[in-house]
């Protein structure tokens, strides 16, 4: 199966042990779409500082929405079958297992969420894209702005939902990394 980003790609920037790959399950337990199942055990998903993974092969640690959040209130009607995939800033990831779309989840009296990536193969290529930016300027610190807005093109043009609402915890990574604090 072919990805905008490899194994390759995400390692070289990762590193062997920033990486997590989810285990493949036959149906009936595997919730998730083939190609989502695909991607995260072939090539994986990030794993830092700045985003989570929640992956865990304990049997007690929740990645269902609703026992991740059942403590803190009722969790919407369409949310209640996903999982939680990791963590982004201050926001919670959650995949829709049927659509393979990845959601962001903020906290607060009621649950908000909206669309932040189409699939996972998105999350990947965004999160794999900004680490290597980082790391780019860690070294040259030269036309930062330029190289956030011309990253921020590339990953709008893969996919519009990153920068779609103007909440969106990518705006402000962006702007982060602009001011100089990441």
């Amino acid at each position: 199966m072919n990805f905008a980003v490899t194994a390759d790609d995400v390692r070289s920037v990762f590193g062997l042990t920033g990486v997590v790959h989810f285990p493949r399950y036959d149906a009936p337990h595997n919730r998730l779409n083939y190609r989502t199942a695909s991607l995260l055990s072939s090539i994986g998903l990030p794993d830092t500082e700045w985003f989570m993974s929640k992956a865990s092969l304990r049997t007690d640690d929740p990645m269902d929405l609703v026992s991740w959040y059942g403590s803190r209130g009722t969790v919407p009607a369409p949310c209640q079958h996903w999982l939680v995939l990791g963590f982004f800033a201050d926001t919670t990831l959650a995949l829709d297992p049927d659509q393979g779309t990845v959601y962001a989840l903020g906290d607060g009296e009621e649950l908000v969420y909206y669309p932040i990536h189409r699939d996972v193969e998105s999350l990947v290529y965004a999160l794999t894209r900004f680490e290597a930016l980082r790391r780019q300027l860690e070294n040259d610190d030269e036309e930062t702005e330029e190289r956030v807005d011309a990253l921020r093109g590339e990953i709008t043009e893969f996919d519009p939902l990153p920068f779609a609402d103007e909440d969106s915890q990518w705006h402000l990574a962006f702007e982060e990394v602009i001011d100089g604090i990441w």
